[in-house]
């Protein structure tokens, strides 16, 4: 690419946008400056939206973007925006429901043509230069568009309107005869689960093949209500049979986004924050459930792999790592089977046999990457090595190899950070600390934390996105309910009061400026120019719901706090999605959770003094007490109310309640644990 050409896209931040700064492409920014120019000119705008990480967002670049003759017909007959999804979530909300009414489906990169007032009129995804893989080649599109807005406008404008009115109509919440906010909705979602659950490979549905964090953390905590086995059992054999698959990084840890094929073996190779702190806590869960050390070691390389690949020197944590790497998708993360061999010598045969390394290979070029499978298991049962010996084994060469890779060509760090996913990884970390005892999660955890709280943190409103001194505009619900969750993992972990008041004044923020009288949660604040509809998603997608999250952590702050309005707002919202938790129950697993806490035992645990505490805290840590709010004090000042007539002297002293019934203090560690035991 030739870097002749400079676009509105230099001066801004985010990786992704600045990629694309040198296109041919007469490239804006979302701004006040592209949308006037619309409207001035009277010219049709082609909305691009991507992101660093995807791969045929890079894919449509070289093919389309670098192409001069088609930024010729693009600049002259176009106002062309290009936008960052992960910094504006908004509009790539507005535009992703737009164009999945249009056509049936919707991803990334996302190519949608709108009027002058912002409204589609013609949508799609990915298109290749010219007519191919049963696709129209954009200059194609373009061209024929071009002509359209020209000849027949009227219709266009016409069909933007019907589009828009039905979206408007789709999008805004409707009352209706009110749901019961009962139990058995947890049942039918989980009925709904199981009918899409793939019972020979785990996970849902068929290829491509996402690994669903939320649901399959709703489907644990549902087992230990229900002592399920059954589902217990299904959630399990996603999580094996994920973290044997290619889907997670054998030798460095973490997860890449989703497998492309139905037993995980071949992955989409970028890896995201966000899909790893989500993934890091089910395995946490997990472990907590049943002990399996598999589920322990996954949370902590997949912990390991945040702070040694994605943590920025301030605290903060980056978004993404670029799926392709020397401009070939997965380069950097396979193998093949005569350079293992060149590295490791002797130790090459077991790590070979053990992680399915061939001459064949089984992906491009006769590479290989590394999983585990059946066919392992019996390898190293035929060895007749002990298990422990041969992990031993394993793992040096592992780390020899990971040593070699790391000087390979990186795929590109997507370094913007951003404060929603920031919250997830906090959350992550913190439960990381208490399940592990590795205090450098803890640390990490209360360093991120602090960043958001001293630069991200302004006039009372969080700003959600920042990369190199330049920080982003607008204000977005994700920000507030994913941190807002963090905090309060973040306090189970550090015992500072302070963060409940700071997430307490995030509650309220959000609670002004994305809450509406009838219990919604939107995305945005509604007092945007630049939003023919004020965006709202209540379902889980990559990412849970922001409202559920929201609705979740306003109900642990009740208890912690006191303050009844918070759970009455959760309550308003539970009630805003009750009927969509009944009839769309799969999608609905983080409102489902948060109903799941409403209506289940509360259990109140209160731990106060200095001596022995962490010994009380830490058998509170190893269990799986999924609906419980934990407060730790040193001498019980806080101002809590759960601390009310709870001081001490130093001695700890362990208080224990459910449902406001309160067991009497407990001072000694055995009936401590007995006490916890018997819950």
């Amino acid at each position: 690419m030739t870097e002749k050409f400079t676009n509105h896209l230099i001066n801004e931040s985010s990786p992704y946008l600045l990629s694309h700064a040198h296109n041919p492409v007469n490239w804006y920014p979302w701004s006040a400056e592209a949308l006037e120019k619309a409207k001035r000119e009277d010219m049709p705008i082609f909305l691009s939206i991507g992101y660093a990480a995807c791969h045929w967002c890079h894919v449509m670049e070289r093919e389309s973007f670098e192409n001069e003759q088609i930024a010729a017909v693009l600049n002259e007959n176009f106002v062309s925006i290009k936008v960052d999804r992960e910094q504006r979530p908004d509009i790539d909300q507005i535009y992703m429901t737009a164009t999945q009414a249009m056509t049936g489906s919707g991803g990334w990169p996302l190519s949608v043509f709108l009027t002058p007032d912002l409204k589609p009129f013609f949508a799609g995804t990915y298109f290749p230069p010219d007519n191919r893989y049963g696709r129209p080649g954009f200059m194609h599109v373009i061209t024929e568009l071009a002509n359209s807005f020209k000849t027949e406008r009227q219709g266009l404008e016409e069909m933007a309107a019907r589009l828009s009115d039905a979206l408007k109509s789709h999008m805004t919440p409707e009352k209706g005869e009110e749901t019961p906010l009962e139990p058995k909705l947890l049942e039918t979602a989980i009925r709904a689960l199981i009918n899409n659950y793939d019972p020979v490979n785990g996970g849902f549905g068929a290829a491509p093949k996402f690994p669903h964090p939320t649901e399959l953390s709703f489907m644990l905590r549902y087992a230990v209500r229900k002592n399920d086995n059954t589902i217990l059992g299904a959630a399990e054999k996603s999580l094996q049979k994920m973290a044997y698959g290619g889907l997670y990084d054998q030798l460095g840890g973490g997860f890449h986004r989703y497998s492309v094929d139905a037993r995980w073996l071949v992955p989409h190779f970028e890896k995201m924050l966000y899909d790893n702190a989500l993934l890091a806590i089910v395995y946490g869960e997990a472990y907590q459930i049943t002990q399996n050390p598999l589920y322990l070691r996954i949370m902590r390389e997949t912990l390991d792999f945040i702070l040694r690949e994605m943590t920025d020197s301030g605290g903060g944590f980056y978004s993404a790592l670029d799926a392709d790497s020397e401009g070939e998708e997965g380069k950097f993360y396979v193998w093949k089977k005569d350079e293992i061999e060149s590295l490791l010598g002797k130790k090459a045969e077991p790590f070979c046999r053990y992680f399915n390394i061939t001459d064949l290979g089984n992906f491009e070029d006769k590479t290989s990457i590394p999983n585990i499978d059946s066919s392992s298991f019996e390898y190293l049962n035929r060895t007749g090595i002990p298990a422990d010996e041969f992990q031993k084994t394993i793992d040096e060469s592992r780390r020899i190899l990971l040593d070699v890779r790391s000087r390979r060509v990186r795929p590109a760090t997507d370094d913007k950070i951003l404060t929603s996913w920031n919250g997830l990884a906090i959350s992550a970390l913190s439960r990381g600390f208490q399940i592990s005892g590795e205090e450098r999660y803890r640390d990490a955890a209360l360093k991120a934390a602090t960043f958001i709280k001293n630069k991200l943190y302004r006039n009372g409103a969080l700003i959600h996105s920042c990369r190199a001194g330049k920080f982003s505009d607008g204000e977005f619900v994700e920000d507030y309910a994913y941190l807002t969750a963090g905090l309060i993992d973040l306090y189970e972990s550090v015992y500072d009061y302070r963060w409940i008041e700071f997430s307490s004044a995030l509650a309220e923020r959000a609670l002004e400026q994305f809450f509406d009288g009838d219990g919604n949660f939107f995305l945005a604040p509604d007092n945007q120019s630049d939003h023919f509809i004020r965006p709202r998603d209540v379902t889980d997608g990559a990412l849970p719901a922001s409202g559920s999250i929201m609705m979740q952590s306003l109900l642990r702050l009740s208890v912690i706090t006191g303050r009844e309005e918070f759970r009455k707002s959760a309550v308003m919202g539970l009630r805003a999605v009750a009927a969509m938790m009944s009839s769309l129950s799969y999608a609905m697993t983080s409102a489902l959770t948060a109903l799941d806490f409403l209506t289940s035992d509360s259990i109140e645990i209160v731990i106060v003094g200095d001596r022995s505490r962490f010994e009380f805290v830490r058998e509170i840590y190893q269990k799986s007490i999924p609906h419980r709010v934990l407060v730790v004090s040193s001498r019980g000042e806080e101002g809590t109310p759960l601390l009310e007539g709870r001081t001490s002297d130093g001695a700890t002293t362990g208080y224990l309640c459910r449902n406001r019934v309160c067991l009497l203090p407990i001072k000694a560690l055995d009936e401590w644990k007995v006490a916890l035991r018997e819950l």
